[in-house]
């Protein structure tokens, strides 16, 4: 018997990730592939870094609980630190739910329910940790079809629930109460999954201590610290403590905690970055929708879905020949023809939109 007959089922049908190589790409490539902030810290913001690093006892594990930075981010979402869960990212905390929620019974594995399309490693993670994934389209507009959900919910009676408002790639953000009628009916663990919350003005924290079963999973990926790989689950204190004997001792680094916490400090910088987002949005929005023959779904994220007359993959290539690196999602059905294009800076954008022109033209004859 050899080590593959031992590898979970799910394992053979992935692919691992291969990011896109920048350093082989042209040096001024604008990246509006990965959601990421488009501009990085102030000077004076640098010089603080570095001096929050210069006294960290490097040679120290660092603080087991994460409490300092759990403290930080209890503050800014006005619950408690007991009821943040720190992870490596949102992805890392996915896995920790799998493995909690993962029990399944003797005749049935494991199940985890979400919305289709959203979040690709919803999927991969599911796979990974022997979780079989059970998704419910979305309807024409990218929006929960409830009864449709209800149903699934009732027929699969899935562990774990995955919802991600405002959602990815769509970037549009699902009505709360359908949410909160939904973890009521699932009557599990239910997590809404707000990593692009900050650009929608709109969040369920305050439904945590009102929803049993209610998570919501929360990023500062997406607000300029992509880099520290930070997540944090928020859910009531005992299922909290429960999901704390999974995490894995040290999973946050004394660098990621330290910065996380002097980010946190100035939480009027964060505030304002969040604007400028969402008022480039606006203008890019506004720009794309000029360009004749793309659609253009309205966004409360920090990025744009649009749909392409024409191949979408070729439509992507030529952007990239030209300097501009997008998200190519398309797909069958919901995401046919699709990309997602991160906003990026003003000049990011005015590319974008001139090079998107010229590459649609020939497709509108």
């Amino acid at each position: 018997m050899s080590w593959r007959e031992h590898l979970r089922p799910g394992i053979a049908r992935l692919s691992a990730l291969r990011p896109f190589d920048y350093e082989a790409s042209t040096p001024d490539l604008a990246r509006l592939d990965c959601n990421e902030l488009a501009f990085g810290p102030s000077s004076e913001e640098l010089a603080r870094f570095a001096q929050t690093l210069s006294g960290l006892p490097l040679q120290r594990y660092p603080e087991m609980t994460g409490r300092p930075l759990r403290e930080a981010l209890a503050a800014r979402w006005q619950v408690e630190p007991e009821e943040i869960l720190l992870g490596n990212g949102s992805v890392e905390i996915l896995g920790l739910l799998m493995t909690a929620f993962g029990a399944g019974t003797r005749r049935e594995p494991p199940k985890v329910l979400y919305p289709a399309p959203s979040f690709a490693y919803y999927e991969v993670v599911a796979l990974t940790h022997g979780v079989v994934p059970v998704t419910v389209p979305l309807d024409s507009e990218f929006q929960l079809d409830e009864a449709r959900i209800a149903a699934a919910i009732d027929e699969a009676r899935p562990a774990l629930g995955l919802f991600a408002s405002p959602n990815n790639p769509s970037g549009n953000r699902f009505p709360a109460l359908a949410l909160e009628r939904l973890a009521k009916r699932m009557d599990a663990a239910f997590v809404v999954d707000e990593a692009y919350a900050e650009f929608s003005g709109e969040t369920m924290l305050s439904r945590v201590r009102v929803v049993p079963g209610l998570f919501v999973l929360r990023s500062l990926s997406k607000i300029g610290l992509a880099g520290l790989r930070l997540g944090a689950l928020v859910g009531e204190r005992e299922a909290i403590a429960e999901l704390d004997k999974v995490r894995l001792p040290w999973n946050v680094n004394s660098v990621t905690m330290a910065l996380g916490c002097a980010a946190l400090a100035q939480p009027e910088l964060l505030a304002e970055r969040v604007r400028s987002v969402v008022e480039l949005r606006g203008d890019f929005e506004r720009a794309l929708r000029q360009i004749a023959g793309l659609a253009v779904y309205p966004s409360e994220a920090n990025f744009i879905l649009v749909r392409v007359p024409s191949d979408a993959r070729a439509v992507a290539q030529q952007l990239l020949r030209e300097g501009v690196l997008v998200k190519d999602v398309s797909a069958p059905g919901l995401l046919e023809r699709c990309l997602r294009i991160t906003v990026g800076i003003p000049s990011e954008n005015a590319r974008c939109v001139e090079v998107l022109s010229r590459a649609l033209a020939p497709s509108l004859g």
